[in-house]
Formats: structure tokens, C-alpha cells, sequence
């Protein structure tokens, strides 16, 4: 089922104030109170990034399914949390391993 976004229409004075703001002219607005963040280094690109998830069905040995429910268990983690953590590690290791 698709998400729908329900949308508020700004009232008669919020619409005032939204089209006052869009006739400023970019040169017009002043920035002298913001920051210069140019050469910072620590920027992350990406850290809301959340990928599609999608459900598959996978058979798994019952004595692994097992010991990840117990070792989730251990780390206060949901047992297919921790069993997705360890499946993208493990993908993240042999992609790497794989540009060598």
C-alpha cells in the first residue's frame, strides 16, 4: 500500500508571509550571522541515508537461527536485526576484499 503525504494549505496570512519571502532576491538576504563552513573536513555525507527495505523468505540451519537468536539476545538486539547486521558486515568485507 502506498504512503500517502496529506498536505496542510497555508492560511490567507501565512500565504502573505511565504510570497513577501519568495519576491527577496537572493542578493538581497543577508548572511554576515552564518558560519563560513568552506574547507571543513569532517563533513559525512549520507548519515540519514536509509536504503529500501524489502522482505524476502531465507531457510536458515535451526542450530544457526538458534545461536544468532541467543547472541541478539546477548546485545539487546531483535534476532533479524542482528542477522542483517551480520549478513551486510559480511557483504561489506568481500566487497572490499573484492577491489584488491
Amino acid at each position: 500500500m502506498k504512503k500517502t503525504t496529506r498536505t496542510m494549505k497555508p492560511t490567507e496570512e501565512e500565504a502573505k508571509q511565504l510570497a513577501a519571502l519568495d519576491a527577496i532576491r537572493d542578493e538581497d538576504i543577508d548572511l554576515s550571522d552564518i558560519p563560513e563552513q568552506g574547507g571543513r573536513t569532517e563533513w559525512v555525507r549520507g548519515l540519514m541515508y536509509r536504503p529500501v527495505m524489502r522482505a524476502i523468505s531465507i531457510r536458515l540451519p535451526a542450530p544457526d537461527l538458534a545461536l544468532a537468536r541467543q547472541l541478539a539476545l546477548r546485545k539487546g538486539l531483535p534476532y533479524q536485526t542482528y542477522i542483517k547486521r551480520l549478513l551486510h558486515d559480511a557483504l561489506e568485507r568481500e566487497r572490499v576484499s573484492g577491489r584488491r
